[in-house]
């Protein structure tokens, strides 16, 4: 989980394994193994990464049900039934948009 979510947000973060290496303080080659899989990163490490890429650490670990594609399907069905008007796609809109910033425009912070 933790090779998959790392290398994901770094890309999105639009940074190479040298840059987030530099950011963080972890080597290149280390970063390269995590994602690889190879090694797993300490809890420190984990927490300089997610520092690096402003995100909360538990992002690597916690087993998100959310992110399952059932789990995904199901919250949809369930927006479908409580977007009614309008106003609530805007509102709904306007959340993705500060959660997306929040967590993956650099330029917003």
């Amino acid at each position: 989980m933790i090779k998959n979510r790392l290398k994901k947000l770094r890309l999105a973060n639009n940074l190479t394994q040298t840059t987030l290496g530099k950011i963080s303080g972890i080597s290149l080659a280390q970063i390269g193994r995590y994602e690889k899989g190879l090694s797993k990163p300490s809890a420190r490490t984990l927490a300089k990464l997610a520092k690096a890429l402003d995100v909360d650490s538990n992002y690597f670990t916690d087993e998100n049900k959310f992110l399952d594609k059932t789990s995904i399907e199901k919250h949809f069905g369930k927006l479908k039934l409580v977007i009614k008007t309008d106003e609530d796609l805007k509102i709904l809109i306007a959340l993705i948009e500060v959660l997306y910033h929040k967590n993956f425009d650099k330029s917003a912070h």
